[in-house]
């Protein structure tokens, strides 16, 4: 059994990761893709003993650095604190004076177009927005639609940053 340290080690091992792969390789790859990957590459099936090999987080990369993720591609990213999230914790993380979540992921994911393609992604509030409709939605589920001159405004700071990113047409308002 592992201590808490030894997890503790491992997880921020894995978050770092992630991050290589979002800055360096632009894939939207997850805590849980990275550690799936992690156990195929390295032919085990039981993290724990992933994390008992205590290999370093460049060797980690290295073990990584020839797999195909099926994953987003991030086109860029936006900062935008005007969209609200119901129940966000963003307002936690404003009263604790850490970073305000507002920073937005665009992404192509050609394989899983859903909810819009690009869209846009939320990692602070594990959110996703669609880009031609305004839909909020958690885990593929619907939790709020963004009011249209909000979505507006999103697109055209994304239109403004990066002209190259071709938007998905607007959803007739109902």
């Amino acid at each position: 059994m592992l201590s808490r340290q030894e997890m503790n080690r491992f997880n921020g091992q894995i978050a770092e990761v992630e991050a290589y792969f979002h800055s360096e390789r632009k894939i939207h790859v997850e805590y849980v893709d990275v550690l799936s990957a992690l156990m195929e590459v390295l032919g085990e099936p039981n993290p724990e003993t992933i994390c008992k090999m205590q290999l370093p987080t460049e060797g980690l990369i290295r073990a990584l650095e020839n797999h195909e993720f099926d994953a987003a591609i991030i086109l860029g990213v936006i900062e935008d604190s005007a969209i609200e999230v119901p129940g966000s914790i963003r307002r936690v993380y404003a009263a604790l004076t850490k970073a305000q979540g507002s920073e937005w992921e665009i992404l192509r994911n050609d394989r899983h177009p859903f909810p819009s393609n690009p869209c846009a992604h939320n990692e602070m509030e594990d959110i996703t927005l669609d880009l031609s409709a305004g839909g909020l939605y958690h885990d593929g589920e619907f939790v709020h639609r963004v009011r249209p001159r909000e979505l507006l405004n999103f697109r055209g700071k994304i239109a403004e940053k990066y002209p190259a990113i071709a938007l998905p047409p607007l959803a007739p308002v109902n």
